[in-house]
């Protein structure tokens, strides 16, 4: 055996695991002649492992359901806010895409998205390079989009006019955030 009690641990477990499986006993209160179950088939077992994953999904969505905000509920994204980035010459807009199908609008190449600055009415927008293009998350479609996964804008912040702690307005299309304070 190994010098390590708990590869010696594991190996046991691994062991009674494998042995139980290749000939397994009958119940204790059934008699001699009752009939040994066969093992269950590889596939039988990841029907079932995929059954119980669907139920976890169904069930953490039914309760994220119930806590979502309005603007959750409606475009399908959490959005994490704006955040100062680049020493203060950049504002960072970041999301999660809670559905897929409601959040596919905002993500569209052609929708324009700018944050106003609600101090001065100053409109930021996303700066677009030759090598880059638009400094954004975007798809093509709507089977691109993909659910619990991070989606970003960068928007200019030339003369670094809005500052930690002021308020902004996030428009993308017809989705409109307002009073989002940049961290």
């Amino acid at each position: 055996m190994f010098k390590n009690p708990f590869l010696n641990s594991v190996l046991t477990i691994v062991a009674v695991a494998v042995l139980s499986v290749a000939s397994p006993v009958p119940a204790a209160d059934a008699g001699l002649d009752s009939e040994i179950k066969k093992p269950v088939s590889q596939e039988e077992v990841q029907e079932q492992i995929k059954a119980k994953k669907a139920q976890r999904r169904r069930d953490v969505s039914e309760s994220l359901e119930k806590e979502l905000t309005p603007l959750e509920k409606d475009w399908g994204v959490k959005l994490y806010g704006v955040r100062w980035t680049a020493s203060g010459y950049m504002l960072e807009m970041k999301f999660r895409v809670l559905d897929e199908h409601k959040a596919f609008p905002l993500l569209k190449r052609d929708v324009k998205r700018y944050l106003i600055v609600e101090k001065n009415g100053a409109v930021l927008e996303v700066p677009f390079t030759q090598k880059l293009g638009s400094l954004r998350s975007t798809v093509r479609t709507a089977n691109m989009v993909k659910r619990d996964y991070n989606y970003v804008a960068l928007f200019a912040n030339p003369g670094m006019h809005v500052k930690r702690g002021e308020k902004v307005t996030l428009v993308i299309g017809n989705f409109i955030a307002e009073d989002l304070t940049v961290q």
